[in-house]
């Protein structure tokens, strides 16, 4: 039995090694032909909004892959499950990280949305299947896959999102500090970001990049939030 679900487990990986690369060449390739000939800083920032986990699993999400899971464990389940409706509530994807941002009211929540690695990978091991079905044709993964893709693509063209933290250190360059990661008592990561002479943010996720993404968003929308008043005086 061991080595059955041993078998199909290094099946399924190779086809997420495969369906990875091959998603990640198509929009690539996609970008770099439109029309609109786009810089290579944007080109940069476009493939990395829609070749992460996050845009993977909402996408999952919204065509229901996430129905046909045979088996998992309970703990994953319960981090689809708070995905899933996140994403039916929302209605919405968003571009960057490995995590989605909680609404206003939620504000004062220091943890983001956990996204399920396991949701982007079903994905792109689908792609990985398609190509090996297809007699490792190309055209037809990108006949399958630009549908889904097409109305991010447009919308993150037009409006090219940004990382967090790297927005947040391009607004503040010399005063934005992040602490190292400190430990819960449930074993998550809490990182704390120091805007010197604006405030203190703290993030929480289940890892350093989740939880420094987190507090990056917070501290962006209290600047955001005050600029006007900054500006006025």
């Amino acid at each position: 039995m061991s080595d059955v679900y041993s078998s199909s487990s290094d099946c399924y990986q190779r086809l997420e090694f495969l369906g990875d690369a091959i998603l990640d060449y198509l929009i690539t390739k996609h970008l770099y032909e439109d029309p609109r000939q786009h810089s290579p800083g944007v080109l940069t920032d476009l493939r990395s909004a829609l070749v992460n986990n996050t845009i993977f699993a909402s996408l999952a999400v919204k065509y229901d892959y996430h129905k046909y899971f045979k088996a998992i464990s309970p703990e994953l389940f319960h981090v689809i499950d708070d995905f899933v409706q996140f994403q039916l509530e929302k209605n919405e994807m968003q571009g960057m990280d490995s995590e989605l941002r909680r609404s206003e009211e939620d504000e004062e929540k220091e943890e983001d949305i956990e996204v399920p690695k396991a949701m982007g990978d079903i994905f792109e091991s689908l792609a990985g299947a398609i190509y090996m079905d297809s007699r490792m044709s190309l055209e037809t993964v990108w006949q399958v896959y630009y549908p889904m893709m097409r109305p991010l693509i447009e919308k993150f063209s037009a409006n090219v999102p940004r990382s967090p933290v790297r927005e947040l250190l391009e607004m503040e360059p010399e005063t934005a500090k992040f602490s190292p990661a400190e430990r819960t008592y449930d074993g998550k990561v809490r990182v704390t970001v120091e805007v010197v002479g604006k405030g203190k943010f703290k993030g929480v996720g289940r890892s350093y990049r989740i939880a420094k993404s987190a507090a990056a968003r917070r501290a962006l929308r209290s600047l955001k939030a005050n600029q006007p008043q900054v500006q006025k005086n």
